[in-house]
């Protein structure tokens, strides 16, 4: 969520999508199956599941 939010606010800048090529496939945000697992356990009640779809949209434009 830290490059997510990196990547949000510098509008496309360039260290997210540097730091996720150094990143496992399984580790993507592309790779999240949207099982909001994460979700149920986050003391911030963030939608995990739909940030990462987002931050994967945005690094594969």
């Amino acid at each position: 969520l830290a490059l997510y939010n990196e990547h949000s606010f510098s509008e496309g800048g360039f260290l997210a999508p540097m730091a996720l090529s150094a990143l496992p496939a399984d580790k993507q945000p592309g790779a999240c199956i949207g099982c909001r697992s994460c979700e149920a356990v986050c003391p911030q009640q963030i939608k995990i599941s739909e940030a990462m779809a987002d931050f994967a949209q945005k690094v594969q434009s």
